[in-house]
């Protein structure tokens, strides 16, 4: 029975030079990689960054490994707003891969305590895969607490009203033919009252739509919105973002293709967005109870959009800001294929070619914000295959320093900006879904950072219950 393994020479010499290529290749990645950490500096020798390097990439592989297959769920969203009426900050987080909601309070000193879940996907709709992809917050109803749309992890949003403390209700439920990805309450015919923005991924890939679609729903008071309004979106639909670009004091819009090097963006017409016929068409579903076929594009249609060709690939978001203080809003996005960040200026008409910056590894994820108390306005991208988060500060005039690094946890993705503590400086929190925590960095006001705070939020399911992972005993919530 052995003979039947034995090998010829020349197989032998096969398999061994095989072998021999894979173990140079190896090496050659952990010693390239060892040169790069000496030369910062962080370690003594070649030999102890080689060997540093093989745990950190052992230790990722199999944190990566468990956030993909764990039905333990881990923060992958995180905005913050005051959702208690209390006048202090809290953090809203949403989850992956399971489709719960958090609600940490805020103290006013930089600490959050779990105040509230609200297990909100589930058992809705037949498409729901686990897990939220976005979320927006606004005061729908103007009872001065802040209410919710988000994304879920399938073909469908959900828009929710802040019943107090912590929790909220199911109030709308809206259809896409993709998955739902981008989300955002905006005002956009200044009428005062908060219209609903959406987008369907469209990724062209098989069994998907060619493309994604942008939708608009018309804000009508008392929690009713009016007939959808869409426009193709270019493939893979992955956010919203709103900006008067053109300073006629209506919100513009701009919607990341992920799958592509694009950004397509329309300018809004004002209050023409919602015409007299739309507001029938409106009136008509309203009383029918059901959702009234319009024609695509009724006012944002194809020749109404416009493309932002940058130099990067996969732009997985855009925000927009003055970056130059020229009194026009820019724009910055995340390319996390080509790891690298580009920054448009906007003169008021037409935006400049792109400018690059290195990103990090898939950097993915931003907020903006003046970080260094200079007056003018800074960003962070999130690196969301890594342990770190990369800051960029504003020079002036729409040129930034070179990214610098600040650890948090792994896998971390969505992240916020916003004053925690009342000292006056901006601090950052990142929710890191594959280490299941959330990170908070204290700002000094100039630029630099605390070490990051990195806590626990992993959640699990324990019968028709939620628990807290790491502390199951002590810590459950109920549905």
């Amino acid at each position: 029975m052995n003979d039947s393994f034995n090998l010829s020479p020349i197989h032998r010499k096969i398999i061994y030079c095989l072998a021999l290529l894979v173990i140079i290749l190896l090496f050659s990645e952990i010693g390239l990689r060892a040169i790069y950490y000496q030369r910062k500096a962080k370690y003594t020798s070649a030999v102890s960054a080689a060997l540093h390097l093989i745990k950190v990439k052992i230790r990722q592989y199999n944190e990566i490994k468990d956030a993909r297959q764990s039905p333990v769920g881990g923060p992958y969203k995180v905005i913050a707003e005051d959702f208690t009426g209390d006048g202090i900050i809290d953090l809203a987080l949403a989850y992956y891969p399971v489709g719960i909601l958090t609600i940490e309070q805020g103290d006013g000193k930089g600490n959050f305590m779990h105040l509230a879940l609200n297990s909100v996907c589930e058992d809705c709709d037949s498409s729901y895969r686990g897990g939220i992809y976005n979320i927006s917050s606004g005061d729908i109803d103007k009872d001065m607490l802040k209410d919710l749309i988000i994304g879920c992890r399938g073909n469908f949003i959900l828009v929710l009203k802040n019943m107090g403390n912590g929790k909220f209700k199911r109030m709308k439920l809206y259809r896409t033919e993709s998955a739902a990805k981008g989300v955002k309450l905006a005002d956009l015919n200044n009428d005062g009252i908060l219209d609903l923005l959406y987008t369907a991924r469209g990724t062209g890939r098989q069994g998907d739509t060619p493309g994604g679609k942008l939708y608009i729903r018309q804000g009508m008071g008392q929690w009713s919105f009016g007939a959808a309004i869409y426009a193709d979106a270019g493939k893979s639909a992955y956010y919203v973002e709103t900006a008067d670009l053109n300073g006629d004091e209506y919100l513009d819009i701009l919607v990341p293709n992920e799958l592509s090097t694009k950004v397509s963006y329309w300018i809004n017409p004002g209050k023409g967005i919602f015409s007299p016929p739309y507001a029938e068409i409106s009136r008509l579903e309203a009383e029918i109870g059901a959702e009234v076929p319009i024609i695509p594009g009724f006012h944002l249609d194809q020749r109404q959009r416009r493309i932002l060709q940058t130099s990067g690939r996969k732009i997985n978001d855009v925000r927009a800001a003055d970056f130059n203080g020229d009194g026009h809003k820019d724009v910055v996005t995340a390319n996390w294929e080509s790891d690298n960040i580009s920054v448009f200026l906007w003169n008021g008409e037409s935006f400049h070619e792109d400018q690059l910056l290195p990103g990090g590894p898939n950097c993915a994820f931003m907020a903006v914000g003046d970080l260094d108390n200079d007056g003018d306005q800074d960003f962070v991208a999130t690196n969301w295959t890594e342990d770190f988060l990369s800051i960029f500060l504003n020079k002036g005039k729409g040129e930034f320093a070179p990214r610098k690094e600040y650890k948090t946890a792994l896998g971390n993705y969505g992240v916020t900006i916003f004053d925690s503590d009342g000292d006056g400086s901006l601090d950052i929190v990142t929710a890191n879904f594959m280490a299941r925590s959330i990170s908070i960095l204290k700002g000094r006001g100039d630029g630099t950072f605390d070490p990051a705070n990195t806590i626990p939020n992993g959640f699990q399911k324990e019968g028709n219950s939620w628990v807290r992972e790491k502390t199951r005993k002590s810590s459950t919530y109920g549905r």
